[in-house]
């Protein structure tokens, strides 16, 4: 498989900047994947109506030739490895990995969806993207994700901080 790039959304409300650092360690130290850009970190409301502390979300990509399928056992890997616990539906997590995009690969099933189907709808997932991706375009219609940005429809984003160290 050629390499292209794939792009995360990272998020953490349970001591989130100590998370999200190891989090971007766990990422640097993958196998047949580099980190080559993260964005500034979102303070976040958090997602689905819980009462629960603000989040802190960014995006990161990676260059890799790994299937799909390794890429997401790897991210669900870093996530239980970081004390992640699904206990509630957009509940409080140490840290939450999400696929959004990987190269032009369009998956759609029950275990990986990409790209990932709140990407255009979530502004804490498209923003810190087109940070660090100002020329990505969706893969599905091929239209450019900044040309879709004004379409965000929940706006969770309070304010951006600086990149971590």
């Amino acid at each position: 498989m050629s390499e292209r790039t794939l792009y995360l959304s990272i998020g953490s409300n349970i001591q989130p900047e100590h998370n999200v650092k190891r989090c971007l360690a766990s990422l640097r130290a993958l196998s047949g994947a580099t980190l080559t850009a993260v964005s500034n970190l979102y303070r976040t409301r958090p997602w689905g109506g819980a009462t629960q502390a603000e989040f802190i979300n960014l995006a990161v990509a990676l260059r890799t030739s790994l299937p799909a399928r390794t890429l997401l056992a790897q991210m669900q890997a870093i996530e239980q490895a970081l004390g992640r616990e699904r206990l509630q539906k957009n509940g409080a997590r140490t840290i939450d990995i999400d696929l959004l995009l990987l190269g032009d690969e369009v998956h759609q099933d029950a275990a990986l969806c990409v790209p990932h189907p709140g990407l255009l709808e979530r502004d804490f997932m498209l923003l810190p993207l087109l940070e660090i991706a100002p020329e990505a375009c969706h893969p599905v219609t091929g239209e450019p994700l900044m040309a879709l940005s004004q379409g965000v429809r929940y706006r969770q984003i309070i304010e951006r901080l600086p990149a971590l160290d």
